[in-house]
């Protein structure tokens, strides 16, 4: 064994064990005196009052809830006690503090449209596992600088571009090979979940109000909102395009067809899109648009189904008008992100041999044949070294004569040290999606009823105030912090021959593993908490009645609760030591000589990424204190 690879290991032993030190060896603890503490809990919609209670370990707790306007309940998370209150009646809840930490309480009582977002923070201290948390956050930021700046410096340093010879070829397996290029692949998937897509809309516009018993919120911004996070873009990528069924009554429109291919002419102007637009900044602009007023689509059942029916809507015009999916492609808020964390994932469709393309001059898999259509993502499959753009819809794998499509498995995070179609757009779009997980996580899972009433707030000089705030810091304070972090790394980098703004581009997509790991903390504080809706909500999508499946009447249980902060503590560690490492390995490629960079140059690239392994730290520390603190 290599004298390097010896080093490395054992300096990841001693950071794995120092980290279990930090994590997991308990310290004694002096439970406090049994002082006794006596308050009122008022609740009133979207909020208790106090917002925050704080006691020390081994004080007694007495809590009475006094609801001011509708029936209100009470959960704590880790004590698993419950209480209901109506108007003029309190409710009691007398327990000892014996676990230390943050435990959120929450309404237990359907109470209105932000009733799964009433929640308060009981703080037991000393609250070891934050500090704990923020410990290892550290650790891991000083610990991956350390060991960049040792290999650097002894010249055992890491290659640049990722390694070609990387991959498995999964259409090797026969079966998935024909199940794939069976022409009914796509459109059978798509006709199942266009019948879940049809029954939010019309649940959204014709069911209850109450958001915990309808099937478009539940299913929607709960059930499909955490597997599309935790599942799905982290190891499929692009796979929910696969399925989506958005795009699917305008294509069908559109070819004329939904199984059969026929050489026939299509029924749309098929204009071409215009080269201006050719970019991510109007899929920006949806997203931004749809979080700023996530507060009200998120809880109201009307307000989704209307988002939704609009998205359908739109797909199907611009079907009408222009060639191929341009809904897909430059306005779907959704794909902008799920393109832009695909290139996470270890899954991707790729040309086998580019040769082999450059010497067949039909091109099959753009134009298409009587096997299938053209690319319906406008993607030169030949020229395809990302998966930002790659829908997965496997029409190439049916039309390429060659044979020359493969589906395969790769490391994590390659796409993300490909140089080719970085831009701005997608660096805003890095940089919206991380914002928006630190501003849902305080305005969903926090504390604040203000900032809740302010969220939810349906008049015009109030929205306007709140959507001006939520834009700015979103398009002007967290990326002129990042700006400032590069503008720092350019300068302790000595790098030359590239400009502030094009670093800042380059550095942008070190957030990626970043604000995936945000989302993915993000989703886990939900789904484990209001998940178990789903089961009620199937029964009775419509909130009318119905028990279908026998499961109406199941009841709201909060499953593995207990679990969800050593998930998220977990998850964004991984999330900040991912990212700094592609955040080197981008700095490596901004050196004199990438291919044969000295140890000095390396050197001057860990010294250039301190200031962005601090960004990411502050950004890690934030919300293990939204989650934790």
């Amino acid at each position: 064994m290599k004298r390097a690879t010896v080093s490395r290991l054992i300096f990841i032993i001693l950071f794995v064990g120092l980290a279990g030190v930090v994590f997991f060896v308990p310290l004694p603890l002096h439970a406090g005196q049994q002082a006794e503490h006596r308050l009122t809990l008022e609740a009133r919609r979207f909020a208790f009052e106090p917002a925050v209670i704080q006691v020390n370990q081994g004080e007694r707790v007495i809590l009475e809830l006094e609801s001011v306007d509708v029936t209100h309940g009470i959960y704590i998370d880790g004590y698993g006690l419950k209480a209901v209150s109506e108007p003029g009646h309190k409710a009691r809840l007398d327990f000892v503090a014996d676990r230390v930490g943050k435990f959120k309480y929450r309404c237990s009582m359907a109470c209105g449209p932000l009733h799964p977002f009433m929640i308060g923070e009981l703080i037991v201290k000393p609250n070891l596992p934050y500090w704990r948390a923020v410990a290892l956050a550290l650790l891991a930021t000083v610990g991956s600088v350390v060991y960049l700046w040792h290999f650097a410096q002894s010249g055992s340093v890491t290659r640049v571009s990722p390694h070609p010879g990387r991959r498995i070829e999964l259409t090797r397996i026969p079966l998935l090979k024909r199940l794939l290029q069976w022409r009914g692949f796509q459109p059978v998937l798509m006709l199942g979940t266009l019948f879940g897509f049809v029954l939010a809309v019309m649940t959204g516009f014709f069911g209850t109000p109450v958001g915990s018993k309808n099937f478009a919120i539940i299913f929607v911004w709960i059930v499909w909102w955490a597997v599309l996070k935790i599942v799905l873009v982290p190891l499929t990528g692009r796979l929910w395009c696969t399925v989506c069924p958005i795009p699917a009554p305008g294509e069908w429109l559109q070819r004329r067809r939904i199984l059969v291919k026929r050489e026939n002419k299509p029924l749309s102007l098929a204009r071409k899109w215009p080269r201006k637009l050719d970019n991510v900044w109007l899929q920006n602009f949806g997203l931004l648009l749809v979080t700023t007023f996530s507060p009200i689509i998120l809880t109201l059942p009307l307000a989704s189904g209307i988002v939704l029916l609009t998205f359908i809507v739109m797909a199907v015009v611009l079907s009408l008008v222009f060639e191929r999916r341009v809904f897909c492609r430059y306005f779907c808020p959704v794909g902008g992100f799920v393109g832009l964390y695909s290139l996470v994932s270890p899954l991707e469709l790729r040309v086998k041999d580019a040769e082999v393309c450059r010497n067949h001059r039909e091109k099959e898999c753009y134009l298409g044949s009587k096997e299938g259509y053209g690319c319906p993502w406008m993607v030169k499959p030949w020229r395809l070294q990302r998966n930002a753009h790659c829908g997965l819809c496997t029409e190439c794998l049916k039309t390429c004569p060659k044979d020359n499509v493969a589906v395969n498995l790769r490391p994590f995070g390659s796409d993300l040290l490909v140089k080719a179609g970085r831009g701005l757009g997608e660096a805003y779009n890095a940089l919206i999606m991380l914002t928006c997980a630190l501003l849902y996580s305080a305005i969903f899972l926090g504390p604040w009823g203000w900032l809740k009433d302010w969220a939810g707030v349906t008049s015009m000089s109030g929205r306007a105030l709140y959507a001006s705030v939520f834009l700015a810091i979103n398009l002007l304070l967290v990326p002129g912090l990042f700006l400032l972090a590069t503008a720092l790394s350019k300068r302790l980098s000595r790098v030359r021959g590239i400009s502030l703004k094009q670093l800042f581009i380059s550095h942008s997509y070190s957030l990626v593993p970043m604000g995936l790991s945000l989302w993915i903390a993000f989703s886990f504080s939900f789904l484990f908490v209001s998940g178990s809706y789903a089961l009620s909500v199937i029964s009775d999508p419509f909130g009318w009645g119905w028990d279908l499946f026998g499961t109406r009447s199941f009841p709201w249980t909060p499953v593995l609760i207990e679990l969800v902060p050593y998930l998220q503590v977990a998850t964004l560690i991984a999330g900040l030591v991912f990212s700094i490492y592609i955040a080197y390995r981008i700095g490596q490629q901004h050196s004199a000589d990438e291919s044969q960079a000295t140890c000095g140059e390396h050197r001057r690239t860990v010294r250039g990424l301190i200031p962005i392994a601090a960004f990411l730290a502050i950004v890690t520390i934030a919300f293990l204190r939204l989650y934790l603190g």
